[in-house]
């Protein structure tokens, strides 16, 4: 139970973090955007989509690959393979960000006036190339701080490198955003570049700090430099391909919606509308999920050294029922409240509109994200990497024929079959490759559940017995409701009641 109790604790330490940070960082798009406005949001998204791939490229996988090193040498009771294995992992994250570094900087110019097709790319895209090696370390000491079950010292440097990154944005901004939108791009890329800095110099000493506490008379595992490759080259293979294609298309989307007769301006916007601005609203629920994706890597990688498969197992089918609760009831609030949504945040319709078509998509993005997680964390990583690359290039030569012909709907249809294909193909091999039973019973519970909580609310306020004024009351009462109805008709057993009360004990 006392393990159990720190795998408790670490997730909502984390789960409150991340709450806490995507709701500053939202609210801190919303302030950029206010800045930049649209045709600046989809300059500054064209920029993020080759900042986002240099990144992949610099980590090359190597997050994971610490976690699942050093949480199966401690899971085998050889501690001195932890700290041998994390100062791998940094040479090995030192070698790729330094050349990922330097092909950005060498081909700025290149990637702004031919790939991005914007010359005021250039200057943000040379910015941020000099953050990459800071980022690529610092991702090496988070997955050493998650195997060890230390969150809580990764999370306080991510609210510092946040707290870091919006004043001196705000700092920039107020000096270079009346020369132009190049210029305010740069600014913003600036900021976070000083954030990723900043992280790295904390996390490094904290590292230092923590490690004193192992035992390094112990004997290592054999074989380290061999096992990092074999775990962070087939995730960084993914990776590469996933971050190519995804970038690619990104690239295709304001060019096919110029090809279908939109201006660059309004292509541009668009562009900033969906990548910018609805997406971040789409995935902000996950928050607990992907919160229980990083928690359970290093579990499951102990587990299947130590071939404790009843607890793999039950692991498994725990995470997964939770995503399919929390998925189903975030995508029918969403599709209900989206402009609501939409006006609140942003006061643009047209991001409630693009809330309101991916709200039915909610829950297969979420569970798809824990699928792969789980196949990375029971060493399934090579199968999620195939199934990533078969949709990623579907999902190219998809954008590039629909978009030019249907405009905006064929980035939509797009999207969903893609997702839908990829999300197929990795619970498949999930189930194929351990005990998973999809509760299709449950299933409709839980869709029943959240129609009688969204029902309940409309009957509340017609009998004018509650009048929320903020739509954030709704869903919060909404949420509420789902949750009751959910214990009533036994999607939260009594079972995880207990279990529940027992961690706070």
């Amino acid at each position: 139970m006392k393990r159990v109790k720190i795998i408790f604790i670490n997730l909502l330490v984390l789960t409150v973090a991340s709450l806490v940070l995507r709701t500053v960082n939202i609210s801190f798009l919303v302030y950029i955007s206010n800045k930049l406005g649209q045709e600046g949001m989809g300059l500054f998204q064209l920029i993020s989509a080759i900042y986002f791939l240099a990144i992949v490229f610099s980590t090359s996988g190597i997050k994971f690959a610490t976690t699942r090193l050093v949480a199966e040498e401690i899971g085998v009771g050889k501690p001195a393979g932890a700290i041998i294995a994390v100062r791998n992992c940094l040479v090995y994250s030192l070698m790729f960000s330094i050349a990922s570094m330097a092909i950005v900087i060498i081909n700025a110019e290149y990637i702004g006036t031919c790939l991005i097709n914007d010359p005021r790319t250039i200057l943000s895209l040379r910015i941020f190339a000099f953050s990459l090696p800071f980022i690529s370390l610092s991702s090496v000491l988070s997955g050493y701080f998650m195997a060890v079950r230390r969150i809580i010292k990764p999370v306080l440097v991510q609210f510092i490198e946040l707290s870091i990154k919006i004043s001196t944005t705000i700092l920039f901004l107020s000096i270079f955003l009346s020369k132009g939108l190049e210029y305010a791009c740069a600014a913003v890329v600036l900021g976070a570049c000083s954030g990723e800095l900043c992280s790295f110099l904390f996390l490094f000493f904290l590292y230092r700090a923590d490690r004193s506490g192992f035992n390094n008379t112990n004997p290592a595992g054999s074989g380290l430099v061999i096992r990092m490759f074999r775990i962070a080259l087939p995730v960084a293979f993914s990776a590469y391909m996933m971050s190519i294609v995804r970038t690619i298309q990104q690239l295709l989307i304001p060019y096919g919606l110029k090809k279908s007769g939109e201006s660059s301006k309004a292509a541009i916007s668009t562009f900033g509308v969906i990548q910018g601005m609805t997406m971040p609203v789409i995935m902000f629920p996950s928050v607990l999920l992907d919160a229980i994706s990083e928690i359970i890597v290093p579990e499951l990688a102990e587990c299947k050294a130590s071939h404790s498969y009843k607890r793999l197992n039950y692991i498994i089918a725990r995470v997964f029922n939770l995503g399919v609760i929390l998925s189903i009831g975030v995508a029918w609030l969403f599709w209900r409240y989206s402009q609501e949504l939409g006006l609140a945040i942003y006061n643009n319709e047209q991001a409630s509109y693009f809330i309101m078509v991916l709200a039915p998509l909610i829950p297969v993005m979420y569970l798809d994200n824990i699928v792969d997680n789980i196949l990375k964390g029971i060493d399934e990583q090579v199968s999620s990497m195939q199934y990533n690359m078969f949709t990623s290039l579907i999902n190219v030569i998809m954008t590039y024929l629909l978009l030019p012909r249907y405009a905006i709907t064929g980035y939509i249809i797009t999207t969903y079959i893609t997702r839908i294909l990829n999300f197929a193909l990795s619970l498949n091999k999930l189930i194929r490759a351990t005990n998973l039973k999809i509760d299709l019973y449950g299933i409709f519970k839980s869709v029943l559940c959240i129609i009688g909580a969204i029902g309940i609310d409309v009957l509340l306020q017609d009998i004018n017995l509650i009048k929320p004024t903020s739509v954030f009351l709704h869903l919060i009462l909404i949420a509420s409701i789902y949750i009751f109805l959910l214990r009533v008709f036994s999607c939260i057993t009594h079972d995880d009641v207990i279990w529940v009360k027992s961690l706070f004990k």
